[in-house]
């Protein structure tokens, strides 16, 4: 009996221990599994050059991108226009289509409000599979704790994952991450369109045709103008950048010095085959600190104030000489028979330039100088040569009115070879300073007299060559 009792009793034991090893065995499983399900998890794998338009609606707004078929770029939708900053979008858009959780923090949550879902983020992505109807949805909400991730959900679950800081920052961008920080985002070769005023009135309105060259609308001149340093302007203003933005649609421009600003400037391009247009306010300085770096501006299209350094548009500032060839004329020594050169009673120089380069024959009077066969000779002459063609202006004034019965002090005709001429002749505006009319026509165009007679310019290039010439016939 007692033999047959110690067996019920180690039977009992055996199942008892076999309960429990099952119990334990399963809840073992069930952790794993628990553990396995809050690891990191592919969120979306999709494609992202097959988006189409992409919502985020945030405590600023709802904001709709759309991607143009044309261009292939992103683009804003809406009323609320702002020059766009598609690498902001572009980089929402990547981060969305490829994102994945770090961990679940929460399965089946009850309760989304604890982790900022009570107000999140909502980003919609609608791509060529999609449709406008079935877009990819995902929630963002605070940030961690420890300010390392932050939490998301996605549409249809109420598991509340963390994602990395970084993916969650540019998913939280404010509007003003949206916007594009340079004053006008293209390539300074499509830039077709320049103006400023100042005070009210055109300093310089340029236009660029339809064969790639730049004419000047304003001023009413015939001013050559100068294409490397436009050229080196234009690079300039597509690389300038604004310093922050301080506010939309405002009521009070005075308070930025926008009411009646200083400064206008204009500018029209294209890019990716879409035209860009800009009307653009400068405004008074930031602060009343004397060496305040920063003044205001204002996009007038988008009614949008900013904030920009000073130096970073001081080309604003610029006087019309700034823009115009520093030459008095420009010429090419191929297209020249002949140019005639009199100082009158300024200095004793009335010389006749007989020029053919085709052919590398060149007289000065009477004396042919490529017959010396004399190196040093020859560059005395292309010296002085380019001491005349490349006479310098020294200012522009367009108020200018020469005395028309004036006689003139000097003059500089270049006769062509397809029998053209181009007279330029000299009136004294005031002491040492010169009115130069071409062909009877003032341009604005006043040289002053050192240009003529200082060192490295006409009479010491030309004193220079008399004296070489003078030893070679002793």
């Amino acid at each position: 009996m007692k033999q047959y009792r110690w067996i019920l009793i180690l039977a009992a034991a055996a199942i008892l221990l076999t309960g429990i090893f099952i119990v334990v065995d399963r809840k073992s499983k069930q952790k794993e599994e628990t553990i396995k399900a809050g690891e990191a998890k592919t969120l979306f794998a999709i494609d992202p050059t097959i988006s189409t338009r992409l919502i985020l609606e945030n405590e600023e707004g709802t904001f709709t991108f759309v991607v143009n078929p044309e261009t292939d770029m992103w683009e804003l939708e809406g009323d609320d226009q702002f020059n766009l900053n598609v690498y902001a979008v572009a980089a929402i858009n990547n981060y969305f289509c490829t994102l994945s959780s770090e961990k679940t923090v929460a399965f089946d949550c009850k309760d989304t409000s604890v982790y900022g879902f009570s107000h999140p983020v909502t980003l919609k992505l609608y791509n060529k599979d999609t449709g406008d109807e079935n877009p990819y949805i995902l929630y963002i909400g605070d940030n961690t704790p420890t300010y390392d991730s932050y939490y998301a959900m996605v549409d249809g679950s109420n598991d509340v994952y963390t994602i990395d800081y970084t993916s969650g920052s540019i998913f939280c961008a404010a509007k003003d991450t949206l916007k594009n920080m340079y004053l006008f985002d293209t390539y300074s070769t499509l830039v077709s369109y320049y103006k400023v005023e100042k005070d009210g009135k055109t300093v310089i309105e340029l236009n660029k045709n339809s064969e790639g060259e730049w004419n000047m609308e304003e001023p009413k001149a015939n001013l050559d103008l100068s294409l490397g340093s436009l050229t080196s302007l234009l690079d300039n203003v597509v690389r300038v950048e604004l310093d922050g933005f301080v506010e939309e649609n405002p009521q009070d421009l005075a308070k930025y010095g926008l009411d009646k600003p200083q400064y206008k400037l204009w500018l029209k391009a294209t890019k990716e085959n879409a035209n860009m247009e800009e009307e653009i306010w400068f405004g008074s300085s930031v602060s009343d600190f004397e060496d305040e770096p920063n003044i205001y501006g204002y996009f007038a299209n988008s009614k949008q104030v900013f904030s920009i350094k000073r130096s970073a548009v001081s080309f604003i500032d610029y006087a019309l000489d700034k823009y115009i060839s520093p030459y008095c004329v420009n010429v090419k020594i191929e297209d020249l028979k002949s140019l005639e050169i009199d100082m009158g009673d300024i200095y004793d120089m009335h010389e006749l330039l007989t020029l053919d380069y085709a052919n590398s024959h060149f007289k000065l009077g009477d004396q042919e100088i490529d017959s010396y066969e004399d190196d040093t000779l020859d560059t005395l002459f292309a010296d002085y040569y380019r001491s005349i063609s490349n006479l310098r202006l020294t200012e522009i004034d367009l108020e200018g009115k020469p005395d028309p019965e004036a006689e003139p002090a000097m003059s500089i005709t270049y006769n062509y070879q397809d029998g053209t001429q181009k007279k330029l002749t000299f009136v004294e505006r005031s002491d040492h300073y010169y009115y130069m009319l071409e062909d009877g026509t003032y341009n604005g165009i006043v040289v002053r007299l050192n240009n003529f007679t200082g060192a490295g310019t006409i009479t010491p290039a030309y004193e220079a060559l008399t004296r070489a010439l003078n030893e070679k016939t002793k």
